[in-house]
């Protein structure tokens, strides 16, 4: 899961236009170098980057271009809402920063400050109207586009995030945290290839934070850059020298490249350093299941569910290897509970069917392959195997039907395949670059 504890920028406010920086660029929401993330503080690590109130109450001070009256009592809401705040007594300080507003209608630093208030609060679409209101003043300033990006990551939506993120990093170039929360956004859409630049840059500003690396490692695994991906084990392992996941990334590469020998030594050799990290077990299980080490397989598949319960892909790949093992009876209550928690995975329902044609339940496989078809119409597996079991129930039509569906299916699919291929001509492979692979380490193919 995409770590989304990021926490938002105070922001600078103004009732006029924004000021202007020395370069020429707009002030805006400038945050102090000694106020932002510091290289090798991932977001995920940040407890909060809250100005001290001097600071605070600097900020809006200085862009307050009313009566001295008015920018007293400015300042004193600023503090007052900045303590609520500290006690996280929220609706107190949204009460403070509305009452700036009532001063000061185009104050961007309330709008933030209401805003953050409203993440806090989970109250998400409430925040992304503050600081859309914010935005309306200044579209292009860098504090409420980096919060703005942070409230659509609280809420997953990561489509959403992307085009303030951008503005942030286009106003900054050189923020840490701007630069990681886009690369997370867009690979919350599975967009890696454009995510790869941005973690790129932003391992240059922070080339210790392990997260970072983590996320371009993965990166690079999911758009089949192999050869980066093995050029920056080495810096891993220097940097997080006992960690079974450097090891478990680099079995990844050597699965994606078909070594599936080295996938295994290296699943090993994470297993000796983390046997009680259910991922751990998982993978090698999976290695082995793919190589049609079944026994293996089942015992280190056993093991990964007893230290994850809720472990979705071990109970399916488990209960594969019953199926191989001709051992439906322990398969099926496997299949049957992943189906409570999941009725519309296909891949689940297909496996559930097999079980009940190696149990000699032909009408309960019917069902589960129909299920099976609901869910996704275009499984060839589904009406192959739903096929065979008409014919041993003599229905002969339905047989048929099925047959036929399967092998145009299948059609389809070679003819995908022989025009992707006629396609590339000369200009390189694109198979390396096109799609991306299952996600995470348990979404393999089948």
């Amino acid at each position: 899961m995409i770590c989304m504890i990021y926490h938002d920028r105070k922001s600078r406010g103004s009732m006029g236009a924004s000021r202007q920086r020395p370069n020429g660029g707009t002030i805006g929401s400038f945050v102090p170098r000694n106020q932002r993330m510091k290289p090798g503080q991932s977001g995920c690590e940040m407890t909060g980057l809250l100005f001290t109130r001097a600071i605070l109450l600097a900020l809006f001070a200085a862009l307050s271009h009313g009566p001295g009256r008015a920018q007293d009592t400015i300042q004193t809401l600023a503090a007052r809402g900045e303590g609520f705040e500290k006690l996280e007594r929220w609706e107190d300080a949204a009460a403070a920063y509305r009452q700036i507003l009532k001063i000061d209608a185009r104050s961007i630093a309330a709008l933030n400050r209401l805003g953050a208030v409203s993440v806090h609060q989970k109250k998400f679409e409430e925040a992304v109207r503050y600081y859309r209101r914010a935005l309306a003043l200044n579209p292009y300033e860098f504090g409420t586009n980096l919060n703005l990006g942070i409230a659509y990551i609280k809420m997953q939506d990561y489509g959403r995030a992307t085009i303030p993120l951008e503005r942030a990093t286009e106003a900054e170039p050189s923020d840490f945290q701007a630069r990681e929360l886009l690369a997370v956004a867009l690979i919350g859409r599975n967009d890696y290839a454009r995510a790869i630049p941005h973690l790129e840059r932003a391992v240059e500003l922070a080339p210790r934070d392990l997260g970072t690396l983590y996320l371009l490692e993965r990166s690079y695994l999911e758009t089949k850059a192999f050869d980066k991906a093995f050029a920056t084990f080495e810096g891993l392992e220097a940097l997080d020298p006992k960690s079974a996941w450097v090891r478990i990334l680099r079995g990844q590469a050597y699965d994606g490249l078909g070594d599936y020998n080295k996938a295994i030594q290296e699943f090993e050799s994470a297993r000796q350093e983390a046997p009680a990290d259910a991922t751990v077990r998982f993978s090698l299980g999976f290695m082995y299941w793919k190589v049609r080490r079944y026994p293996e397989a089942e015992s280190e598949l056993q093991e990964a569910l007893k230290l994850d319960a809720h472990f979705t892909e071990v109970k399916y790949y488990l209960a594969d290897t019953y199926l191989m093992e001709q051992k439906p009876e322990k398969a099926l209550p496997i299949l049957k509970s992943v189906t409570q928690e999941d009725p519309r995975n296909a891949r689940v329902l297909v496996d559930l069917g097999k079980a009940f044609v190696k149990l000699d339940r032909a009408q309960d496989a019917v069902r589960a392959y129909q299920a099976a078809l609901r869910a996704d119409p275009d499984r060839a597996d589904a009406h192959y195997q739903l096929a065979r079991v008409y014919k041993r129930l003599n229905r002969p039509g339905e047989f048929q039907r099925e047959l036929d569906a399967a092998q145009k299916l299948q059609q389809r699919k070679r003819e995908r395949e022989e025009t992707l291929l006629k396609a590339s001509g000369s200009r390189g492979d694109p198979s390396s670059r096109r799609g991306l692979s299952p996600h995470g380490v348990n979404r393999q193919k089948e």
